[in-house]
């Protein structure tokens, strides 16, 4: 009777195991910046100078192809500064010829909650770039990548092979050239449009006591950066004039309260402020009312192309 258990058990475990297999195979083959991301450390980790980390503002508003500096963008989407410290501390042995320090301050950064230790790219990160994340003792199924986020993979699986409307164009550098399906490109560039569109991704939410919080960390960040001889760049991309007109003022004036701060206070610190930049970028610079197109991230580029070379 047992044996007839575990006969049934097993019968019915190996199918369940093998559709999850090919679940994984086929996520992994979808074309991946961490993907690339990994292989430039495991063949160039000796020659990067320049190392950016931060959201996906900075993530699709920089390509590392057009800089002087050999750089590694490590951007992604709602990655907060909590995940950066921890992937900066995992990569600082790797990189030994760092010298400066991207970093990403937006509009409402410091209101915004951490990523924690829960945070589901923390199994992208120990997959790809072997760096722990999870703050605990890490288990096999942390590896797994589906299941770190089964509905956002499962989306980015029919938008990829069915559907075919996500088609990333990765350059050797992680940058995607492809903006066929960028917001503003799908309303074709229609200004009147776009400027009537009230509903989009902005912060509008104040939180001091996590602003407090999140202030000290990142000045903790900072603190180990100069302590390192690292120098840094705290950077702020463009923004659509209708993201920049919805911003709450006491978020805003608290944020620019730290920039004064830490530029007052540490020598390794330089501020690139495009925030506001309104006269430079045209309408087809943006991705939407938060995010570059790839000619405006060419623009952004130049901008931190230009700081870097100063030095």
């Amino acid at each position: 009777m047992q044996r007839t258990f575990i006969t049934y058990c097993i019968l019915f475990f190996i199918p369940v195991a093998l559709g999850y297999l090919t679940v994984e195979y086929f996520t992994r083959q979808i074309p991946s910046s961490f993907q690339i991301n990994k292989e430039r450390l495991e063949k160039d980790s000796d020659q990067i100078e320049t190392l950016i980390l931060g959201s996906s503002q900075l993530m699709s508003g920089i390509n590392a192809e057009w800089l002087f500096s050999p750089t590694l963008n490590l951007a992604s989407g709602n990655q907060h500064h909590d995940t950066d410290f921890k992937l900066l501390m995992g990569l600082l042995p790797k990189l030994p010829s760092l010298k400066t320090i991207v970093l990403e301050v937006s509009y409402s950064h410091f209101e915004l909650p951490h990523n924690g230790a829960d945070f589901w790219k923390n199994s992208v990160y120990l997959d790809y770039y072997d760096i722990n994340c999870f703050e605990r003792f890490t288990y096999f199924k942390d590896r797994l990548i589906f299941l770190s986020n089964p509905s956002f993979f499962a989306e980015q699986l029919q938008e990829f092979y069915l559907d075919q409307t996500m088609q990333p164009k990765l350059n050797l550098f992680a940058f995607n050239y492809a903006d066929s399906y960028g917001q503003f490109n799908a309303l074709n560039y229609n200004k009147e449009a776009i400027d009537q569109k009230d509903s989009f991704k902005i912060n509008l939410i104040e939180n001091p006591a996590l602003y407090h919080t999140n202030a000290a960390l990142f000045k903790e960040l900072i603190d180990t950066l100069q302590n390192r001889q690292l120098q840094v760049i705290v950077a702020s991309p463009p923004m659509y004039p209708t993201y920049l007109k919805k911003r709450v003022p006491s978020i805003l004036k608290r944020r620019n309260q730290v920039l004064q701060e830490i530029v007052a206070q540490y020598e390794n610190v330089e501020v690139l402020f495009e925030e506001e930049n309104t006269s430079d970028y045209e309408l087809k610079d943006f991705w939407n009312q938060s995010h570059l197109s790839p000619s405006g991230a060419k623009k952004f580029t130049q901008s931190l192309n230009t700081l870097l070379n100063s030095r």
